[in-house]
């Protein structure tokens, strides 16, 4: 496998500083920290190109890597305003995780899909001239356009995969009903670009077992106590020599930082360990 990068999405860190988040980052164990360019962050659109620098800076200062942003633009944007891939491309980003395509109930199936591959060649053509990659995100939910790799692949396939990629999220797609993941990953082949590293497991409550659910949900967990089989997809990565961004997204305990963090020190050592046990399978192979 390549040399891929470790790097923490920072949703719910808002409340710290970037030097406070710069420290917990290395605390806990990450070579790296998206830049996030949302309202409310530390970089917002509205004054990206004089904060991402500051930011990464910031990083960079307590050795902390910025290579991979987290953001909301679309092939529509970008073509009104490409500032944002110059802002990237000037400040070391290599890739970025874009917006989504919106699934319409109601509305054929198959033309929404052709539409969404327009936009995401317009990406493509976008992204070459400013040397990134934009990653689109696997996500759950009815409002999403693209929940499963297969959906991905039809998305991309023929692209260059040196300007679009596809981040797997098995969290995400858990809510959807899971994945092939030695499938998908060898399907998608270069177009992996990324790893959403966050799982889920199922909740019951025996009270509301008459409700339509039978009393079953589904919630965030850290991955060492998800149902995802970590060893497979890592092992399917190694394989496919995968060599992007390894994302990790604490959503668990989200209302408390006292919680998030020791949970989250706790998740980068499992999944280290995943990694060296998998490294050591496949060295003995």
């Amino acid at each position: 496998m390549k040399q891929m990068t470790t790097s923490l999405f920072p949703k719910f860190f808002q409340s710290c500083s970037a030097d406070e988040l710069a420290e917990l980052a290395q605390e806990c164990g990450f070579e790296a920290v998206d830049l996030v360019v949302r309202d409310g962050y530390w970089v917002t659109p509205q004054r990206m190109a004089e904060e991402a620098p500051a930011f990464i800076r910031t990083m960079q200062r307590h050795h902390v890597n910025v290579t991979f942003a987290t953001t909301g633009y679309s092939p529509e944007m970008l073509s009104e305003d490409d500032t944002p891939l110059r802002v990237m491309a000037d400040n070391g980003i290599t890739s970025f995780r874009m917006s989504y395509f919106t699934y319409q109930a109601g509305e054929d199936l198959m033309a929404q899909m052709e539409q969404a591959r327009m936009q995401m060649q317009r990406m493509a053509e976008l992204c070459e001239k400013f040397g990134v990659k934009a990653v689109y995100q696997l996500h759950h939910g009815d409002r999403m356009l693209i929940q499963h790799a297969y959906e991905a692949l039809a998305l991309v396939n023929g692209m260059r995969s040196e300007y679009i990629g596809i981040m797997l999220d098995p969290g995400n797609q858990f809510h959807e009903g899971s994945d092939n993941w030695n499938k998908a990953i060898a399907g998608l082949g270069s177009y992996t670009a990324a790893v959403g590293v966050k799982d889920g497991a199922y909740r019951f409550r025996p009270e509301d077992a008459a409700a339509p659910n039978k009393g079953w949900s589904k919630v965030w967990t850290p991955c060492q106590e998800g149902v995802t089989n970590w060893h497979v997809i890592v092992k399917a990565l190694r394989k496919a020599n995968f060599g992007g961004v390894f994302n990790f997204q604490p959503f668990y305990h989200s209302a408390s930082l006292d919680l998030l963090i020791p949970a989250l020190k706790e998740e980068v050592r499992y999944m280290t360990k995943v990694l060296e046990q998998t490294e050591a399978a496949n060295e003995a192979v």
